[in-house]
């Protein structure tokens, strides 16, 4: 029960009901009945030596339960470069999941300062469109406030050319569904900016495939 056990002269004397559970790896050992009938002192050691043995147990649950839970980055996946990481295997943000009844693992990258996402429909980028899946380069571009006067413009890493602008409909309050058919291969760098005098801005860098190769679906 707790890796830890108590030899008495008669087993019968063994409190039943004394253990009950107190949480994840807890329990409340109750001694009261058992003073009141005179149990003797080797008993009553063998309790306290359980109590001291639950309370171990809870506080080895509370310290290692909590840096359990991963970071929303902890796990990468394919599509990112220069420092933007991409993940299918932990939620996105609460402000990013408008319009989703369940997020499916749809593979996402966070943006630097991380107010702004990408979401990957097309798993990654492929270099004019050109893919073997027939599928479309899909990007949902998502805003942590509301994009007046949103602006997103991208190039490749380093490079101020060739440059392309994405623009469109936006749905749910701060999304911005496109379809990003860059020219070139690489590491290529989107800065998303908006509010009044671009107050607002991240930037997002993504890989992009060289035409006519099939990205690699996510380990879900």
């Amino acid at each position: 029960m707790l890796g830890h056990h108590c030899l008495f002269e008669d087993d019968s004397r063994w409190p039943h009901q004394a253990l009950t559970p107190a949480g994840p790896g807890g329990c409340t050992v109750s001694m009261e009945p058992e003073l009141k009938s005179g149990r003797s002192p080797v008993w009553l050691a063998c309790m306290l030596f359980i109590v001291g043995a639950c309370s171990s147990s809870a506080d080895h649950v509370r310290a290692h339960g909590a840096s359990a839970v991963p970071s929303a980055q902890s796990q990468p996946a394919a599509g990112g470069c220069a420092g933007t990481q991409v993940s299918a295997t932990t939620a996105p943000p609460a402000w990013a999941r408008a319009g989703f009844s369940v997020w499916s693992g749809i593979p996402w990258a966070l943006g630097k300062p991380p107010n702004a996402v990408a979401y990957l429909f097309a798993i990654e980028l492929v270099a004019g469109g050109n893919r073997p899946d027939h599928r479309s380069n899909k990007v949902l571009w998502v805003t942590q406030e509301p994009p007046e006067g949103l602006r997103i413009q991208g190039h490749p890493l380093g490079r101020s050319e060739p440059a392309i602008v994405i623009s469109g409909q936006i749905t749910n309050g701060n999304q911005l569904p496109s379809i990003v058919d860059v020219p070139t291969p690489g590491c290529w760098s989107f800065d998303v900016s908006w509010g009044e005098r671009t107050k607002h801005m991240s930037t997002i860098n993504l890989d992009v495939l060289p035409a006519g190769t099939l990205p690699t679906r996510p380990t879900l």
